[in-house]
C-alpha cells in the first residue's frame, strides 16, 4: 500500500504539472519569419481575399512567387481600403491584403503576419489598379491574352459574413481558359504582442467538417498536405484570431495546407469563357477576433475555432456562465472570482471527502511510521500490515487524491475557457490589474497564490517517506514559477480557488480532526 500512496501521489503531481503545464503547448515549431507592424486585440470581422486567372498555355498562377520587396515598401505601395471598419492596405500586385489593423481594446492589432506575403494573395505576377468610382474596394487587372479580372471586398451586414467576389470577363473574340488559379490564407496570422511569443506554436490550419443535419462537425487539425475534405470552413488561426474562408465546393479543388508559418491554398477549378462570357466567384470570409458571442452569432460553426480542449463542451458552458455573471457584476475580475466560488460551493462534497481522507491518514500517521521501522526490510510483510491497519480504521489512502481527480475536468475546462477567451483581453480587474489576459508585471497574484499553495501543503497529513515529503515541499514553487507568465485572470481564479479551499480546510480541520 507505500507503493500505492507513492502511485497516488506521482499522479496527481503528473495530472497537475502535466496538463497544466502544457496544455497551451503545441507540436508546431517556431514559424520561419515573425509577424510585423503593431499588435493589441479586435472586435469584429474585417477581411479579404483574392483571385486570379491564367490563360490556356500559360502555367497555374497564384502560387507564391519569391518577392525581393521588403515590408515597408510593399506597405509604402499599397493602397488604403476600409473593410468592415478595420483600416486595411492592398498591395497592387496581386491585390493582396498587405495590412490589416482593427481597433481593439488597448489599440490596434496587425493580422497580417508578414506584408510581403499579403493575406488572401493570389496572382502576384498581376498588377491591379483600383476602380475609384467603385462604391466598394474594387481592383482589376488584364492578363496578357485579354482575360479581365476584378476583385471586389464586399462588405457583410448583421449576420451576413463579408465577401471576396471575383469575375473573370472574357472581351475576346476567342475561347479564354481561366485556369487553376489558387487563393491563400496566411502565411502565419498576426496577433497581439502579449502572445507573440507563443503565436508560432499555437496558429494552425484547421477545418470544419460539415455534419449532417447540424452545424457542428469536427475541427480538423490539417496537417501539410492536401485535404479533400469537405469542410464547411478552412482557416488559418492563432489562439486570439481566426482568418477564415468558407468556399463553393463544387467551384474549389481539395485544401492545400503547409508551413510553417501555416498556409493554407485554395484551387479553383478550371473555367473556359466564351467570347464575351464571365464568371464569378462569391467567397464569404471572416477575418478578425475569435470572441464566442459575436462568431455564433454567424450560424457557421465558426466559434468551434475556440480552442476549448478536450472538456469544449464543458469549457463553453464555463464561458456562458462567465459572461452571464459579468452582465451583472460588470467586472470580469470579479465575475472570476464569483464564477470559481460557485464552483467551489458546487464541488463542496467532494472536497470534504477529500478533506476526510486526508485527517483520516494524519491520524494514522504515526501507527504508519512505526509498521515502516518494524518491516522495513520485508516490504511484501509492510504492504500486508498496512493493508490491514487502512481496512481496520476504513482509511483509503487514495480517498484524498480521487476527489480531486473527479474534479479535473471543470478546472481544465475553466483553464482553457479563461486562457482561449478574447473576452478577457484588453479588460481590468483593478489596482495594477489593467489586462486579465497578460501576465500580472509585478508577479504579485502568483508569489500570493504560492504561498497559499505552501500553506495548504503544511495542513495537509505529511508523507510517509521523506522523498515524497519534499516532492510536495517543491509543489508551490512548481506552480509559482509556472504561473509566472499566465495571464493574471487564469491566476486569479487559481488564487481564487485555493484561497477557498485552504478557508474550507482550517475551518473543518477541528471538525475532521479534533486531535490536531
Amino acid at each position: 500500500m507505500d507503493r500505492n500512496l507513492l502511485l497516488a501521489v506521482a499522479l496527481s503531481v503528473a495530472v497537475y504539472a502535466g496538463w497544466f503545464g502544457f496544455v497551451d503547448k503545441r507540436v508546431n515549431p517556431p514559424a520561419a519569419h515573425p509577424a510585423s507592424a503593431a499588435y493589441a486585440g479586435a472586435t469584429a470581422a474585417s477581411g479579404a481575399a483574392s483571385s486570379g486567372a491564367a490563360s490556356a498555355s500559360a502555367p497555374a498562377s497564384g502560387a507564391a512567387t519569391p518577392d525581393a520587396r521588403d515590408a515597408a515598401s510593399v506597405l509604402s505601395a499599397s493602397l488604403p481600403v476600409d473593410l468592415n471598419g478595420a483600416q486595411a492596405l492592398v498591395d497592387p500586385r496581386g491585390a493582396a491584403l498587405s495590412s490589416v489593423k482593427e481597433s481593439e481594446p488597448l489599440g490596434r492589432v496587425e493580422l497580417v503576419a508578414d506584408a510581403r506575403d499579403g493575406m488572401f494573395a493570389t496572382w502576384p505576377e498581376l498588377t491591379f489598379r483600383r476602380d475609384e468610382k467603385a462604391s466598394e474596394p474594387t481592383f482589376s487587372a488584364a492578363r496578357a491574352d485579354g482575360l479581365q479580372i476584378e476583385k471586389q471586398f464586399l462588405p457583410g451586414v448583421g449576420t451576413v459574413l463579408p465577401r471576396l467576389r471575383l469575375t473573370a470577363r472574357n472581351p475576346t473574340r476567342r475561347a479564354l481558359d481561366v485556369g487553376p488559379w489558387t487563393l491563400t490564407v496566411g502565411p502565419g496570422l498576426g496577433t497581439i504582442a502579449t502572445e507573440q511569443k507563443e503565436n508560432a506554436k499555437v496558429s494552425r490550419v484547421i477545418g470544419l467538417t460539415p455534419e449532417a443535419g447540424g452545424l457542428h462537425g469536427r475541427v480538423e487539425k490539417l496537417k501539410p498536405g492536401a485535404h479533400p475534405g469537405p469542410y464547411r470552413w478552412v482557416a488559418v488561426d492563432n489562439r486570439y484570431f481566426l482568418a477564415a474562408l468558407l468556399p463553393n465546393q463544387d467551384q474549389f479543388a481539395p485544401v492545400e495546407a503547409a508551413g510553417p508559418p501555416p498556409t493554407l491554398t485554395l484551387t479553383a477549378k478550371p473555367v473556359t469563357l466564351k467570347p464575351g462570357e464571365s464568371f464569378t466567384w462569391d467567397v464569404p470570409y471572416y477575418l478578425g477576433s475569435k470572441g464566442e458571442a459575436w462568431l455564433t452569432r454567424y450560424g457557421l460553426g465558426l466559434e468551434r475555432s475556440i480552442d476549448f480542449g478536450f472538456f469544449a463542451q464543458l469549457g463553453r458552458g464555463m464561458l456562458t456562465a462567465l459572461i452571464w455573471l459579468h452582465a451583472r457584476l460588470g467586472n470580469w475580475g470579479w465575475s472570476i472570482i464569483a464564477l470559481t466560488m460557485l464552483l467551489q460551493l458546487i464541488l463542496s462534497p467532494l472536497t470534504y471527502k477529500s478533506l476526510k481522507a486526508a485527517a483520516a491518514m494524519r491520524t494514522l500517521q504515526p501507527q504508519i511510521a512505526r509498521l515502516q521501522e518494524r518491516y522495513k526490510d520485508d516490504p511484501s510483510k509492510l504492504n500486508g500490515e498496512m493493508m490491514a491497519l487502512y481496512k481496520k480504521e476504513g482509511a483509503n489512502p487514495l480517498g484524498g487524491c480521487l476527489p480531486m481527480l473527479l474534479q479535473m475536468p471543470i478546472f481544465l475546462a475553466l483553464y482553457n475557457a479563461l486562457r482561449n477567451s478574447w473576452e478577457l483581453h484588453g479588460v481590468g480587474w483593478m489596482f495594477w490589474i489593467r489586462d486579465l489576459s497578460a501576465k500580472d508585471p509585478y508577479y504579485v497574484l502568483p508569489l500570493v497564490m504560492g504561498g497559499l499553495m505552501f500553506l495548504q501543503s503544511k495542513l495537509n497529513p505529511p508523507a510517509g517517506d521523506p522523498a515524497q515529503q519534499q516532492m510536495m515541499m517543491f509543489m508551490p514553487v512548481i506552480f509559482t514559477v509556472m504561473f509566472l507568465n499566465f495571464p493574471s485572470g487564469l491566476v486569479l481564479y487559481w488564487l481564487t480557488n485555493s484561497l477557498v479551499s485552504t478557508v474550507l480546510q482550517l475551518s473543518l480541520r477541528s471538525r475532521l480532526n479534533p486531535a490536531t
